[in-house]
């Protein structure tokens, strides 16, 4: 256990010199003014690496039908499917998304006006939050709403980018045979692919499955209690509880004051309702799904927040548990298939992150 920790000293202590270098070169790329220029490149070919992004997730389903048919053929029923899924969503669901976000910031002033009062009422209000308070309004209703039109205008991007998805997945094919003439034992590349596509294509149709289970549920609840952009806050609760530990709690807060703020009296039912429902999903439904409960590292999910806000914006910050779990199914598919010979399947990578880290040989201390 000792050399253990010794090890992990050690690789922590070889890491800061790498994190110093990324951070004096941003700092240097800043100075001479060839960080922006960066930045609008990355913009410019955003589709690019969208596209390969979407490629890569929806890889696994291809893999998946492609053992019932041809290649093309799984390709183009997965992209065709997605496509015509999103555009029955944008017609049914974004229009009263939309009307509900609208009509959350049209509240804002009534539910700050209150939460005032209610300081003021026990002495706990000051002067200058007084003073702020409409700067701060009319600064968060601008943003809330320049965000809902970053999200719309970013429409074509992501089009551009399912597009160049698209034709990267029909090209796979030949992806996979340079790989083969070109990296020396890529017998423990392909099983590393295959392991980790079957891995992701699990996750990906459980976490869609968990998510309609929290969302459609919790609407449920919250129209049947006439609440107030039902949806909205149904979404909002679905989403937060990708995120671990505190997703869900925060969730539930949210809905919490949002609850005391509609209404005269604080709606204990529906909050009890909607705990009820967490605790249901947590127990019961999700280790059903999966059948082992996730255990994604914290820092990895606080790691990739950021990333994924700096590459994709709002729906980076939503997706950012995702795009952290399939970046641990790909550490740990990775281990399995230096050792195995064999296709990995869940339970042999989705077990606790320590046992992993023990699998790594220690180096001889020098």
């Amino acid at each position: 256990m000792k050399k253990y920790r010794n090890h992990i000293f050690r690789t922590s202590l070889y890491s800061i010199p790498l994190l110093l270098t990324l951070l004096l070169l941003v700092i240097l790329l800043k100075q001479i003014s060839f960080y922006t220029k960066l930045v609008q490149l990355y913009h410019a070919l955003f589709p690019l690496f969208g596209g390969l992004i979407i490629a890569f997730l929806l890889q696994p389903i291809v893999d998946r039908l492609a053992q019932y048919m041809k290649m093309k053929t799984a390709v183009v029923l997965v992209y065709v499917c997605i496509l015509v899924a999103g555009f029955l969503l944008i017609l049914s669901v974004v229009p009263i998304l939309y009307r509900q976000i609208i009509d959350f910031v049209s509240l804002l002033p009534e539910w700050t006006e209150k939460i005032r009062y209610f300081l003021n009422e026990y002495h706990m209000i000051s002067e200058r939050l007084v003073d702020y308070q409409d700067s701060f309004m009319e600064e968060g209703t601008l943003m809330v709403i320049d965000s809902v039109r970053s999200f719309f205008g970013t429409a074509m991007d992501y089009t551009i980018a399912y597009i160049t998805a698209f034709f990267i997945s029909v090209d796979m094919e030949f992806f996979k045979r340079c790989i083969k003439k070109l990296v020396p034992n890529h017998h423990r590349l392909v099983n590393f692919y295959k392991t980790m596509s079957n891995i992701i294509f699990q996750y990906l149709i459980g976490t869609l499955l968990d998510l309609a289970f929290v969302s459609i549920v919790s609407a449920v609840i919250l129209y049947a209690a006439d609440f107030p952009n039902a949806l909205l806050y149904a979404l909002i609760l679905a989403l937060s509880n990708l995120f671990p530990y505190i997703g869900p709690t925060v969730g539930l807060v949210f809905v919490i004051v949002v609850g005391v703020l509609s209404y005269d009296q604080i709606p204990y039912i529906t909050i009890l309702l909607l705990w009820i429902i967490q605790q249901i999903e947590s127990n019961f439904v999700q280790p059903m799904i999966f059948n082992k409960t996730m255990d994604v590292r914290p820092f990895l999910t606080f790691a990739a927040l950021f990333v994924a806000e700096a590459l994709f914006g709002i729906p980076g910050i939503l997706l950012s548990p995702i795009f952290a779990s399939i970046v641990q199914i790909a550490f740990r598919s990775y281990l399995y298939a230096k050792t195995k010979d064999s296709v990995g399947k869940w339970e042999d990578i989705w077990y606790d992150f320590d046992d992993v880290m023990k699998q790594i040989p220690v180096p001889p201390e020098k």
